[in-house]
């Protein structure tokens, strides 16, 4: 009599986890083969910039506000890997092993095929261990109105002149180029760029991203968050620093933006996220988020890579692809 019990006992464990695994197994092709189940692209798309959801941001970043879904429909969220998890991040993403993301990024869609990100965030990574989600709003959530997509890299270019520094990195700007076209629906745009060249002085941008909510907090928020900051003229962003005994030059590819009190600005993990600025209805990627030495500190405002500056070195970057 036991041993039948066992019997029955075992087979309905090892049935229930086959089961299981044909579960898990089944999601499979849809991250091996993100082509499946995207739906018709909006034939009323009308260029770069246009965001459906006119609402401005609502709640945090470090000081600002719950940005609100497709708001922003460019927004990125980039992750990249770890050499060891190699061909078997999809799995271990699939099963919630994070300890295959050592850094997580922001990132602009400019065009079907083509995000802008900070150089710093891509510069030492291999394209198979990047990946690219668009539409997200609430990460890992499974109740926004409409889905997000997650995409494969096939190139990474890095701003030739790119370089680490211990202040400010140099040219912090890069291209990654998706492993497949992107389909534009409500929550997924691309974002215009600026004519080369463009001054943004005294202009409030927005600033976004899933970056910390305090300095030094290791904890993110799942919404997507916006902040409003002023663009600085970069010698008054030195002088600033230079009070606070920070002797940092702030170079022509670079501009500032934020408040003498601070109590605004982008943080860790909103690196390589977008600086946008609204135009006659349009949106424009102004900046991209790159260093700080505190976030919304006094004094010391964050500072971006300036995309007017390499405007022609990126839509350059676009064609070689």
């Amino acid at each position: 009599m036991k041993w039948t019990i066992c019997l029955i006992i075992f087979l309905y464990t090892k049935t229930a986890a086959e089961n299981k695994l044909l579960t898990w197994l089944r999601k499979l092709p849809k991250l091996f083969n993100p082509r499946q189940d995207i739906p018709q692209e909006k034939k009323d798309f009308q260029g770069c910039g246009i965001a459906v959801n006119k609402q401005t941001a609502q709640r945090r970043i470090v000081g600002g506000d719950d940005a609100g879904f497709g708001t922003f429909p460019w927004q990125a969220y980039i992750r990249i890997g770890s050499s060891r998890c190699n061909m078997l991040m999809s799995i271990f993403e699939l099963i919630g092993w994070k300890q295959c993301w050592i850094e997580r990024c922001g990132g602009s869609l400019i065009s079907r095929r083509h995000v802008v990100t900070a150089g710093h965030c891509v510069a030492r990574a291999q394209p198979r261990h990047v990946r690219v989600t668009l539409g997200d709003y609430v990460i890992n959530s499974a109740a926004e109105p409409l889905p997000a997509y997650t995409f494969g890299v096939r190139t990474i270019k890095v701003h030739p002149l790119f370089k680490f520094t211990p202040q400010a990195d140099r040219f912090d700007v890069a291209v990654l180029t998706l492993d497949r076209n992107v389909h534009y629906m409500p929550h997924i745009a691309p974002i215009c760029l600026p004519e080369r060249g463009s001054d943004f002085l005294g202009q409030y941008g927005w600033a976004a991203g899933w970056g910390a909510l305090s300095p030094g907090s290791r904890l993110r928020p799942r919404t997507l968050q916006a902040v409003d900051v002023p663009v600085l003229d970069n010698r008054v962003c030195e002088r600033w620093h230079r009070a606070n005994g920070i002797n940092v030059v702030i170079y022509p590819e670079m501009l500032c933006a934020g408040y003498r009190g601070g109590g605004k600005d982008s943080c860790q993990g909103d690196s390589g996220g977008p600086l946008m600025l609204e135009r006659a209805g349009r949106w424009y990627l102004i900046g991209v988020v790159s260093a700080g030495y505190s976030c919304a500190s006094r004094g010391q405002p964050g500072i971006y890579h300036r995309v007017a500056h390499t405007v022609d070195w990126i839509s350059h970057a676009t064609t070689l692809s």
